[in-house]
């Protein structure tokens, strides 16, 4: 990348059920908010986005061209 990986983009913006527990794994059906994400480019064009909390780790489905992979997210 030309500009060190800086590049951000919308993919999701949605909404969030906050856990009424401490329990994990937490898992969430958000829906996504189509006035916010319908002219950004790469954005899911999915209605709804089911999402995981487990082991300090969100994680989701994204697809792009056809392939679908698991997306995992972790704060450094």
């Amino acid at each position: 990348m030309s500009n060190g990986g800086d590049t951000k983009s919308i993919y999701w913006i949605g909404t969030f059920t906050a856990p009424t527990d401490a329990n994990t794994p937490y898992e969430w059906t958000s829906t996504r908010d189509k006035a916010a994400t319908d002219s950004a480019m790469l954005t899911s064009q999915d209605d709804t986005k089911v999402f995981t909390f487990q082991d300090d780790t969100i994680s989701y489905s994204a697809s792009a061209l056809g392939t679908t992979t698991t997306v995992k997210l972790k704060k450094d």
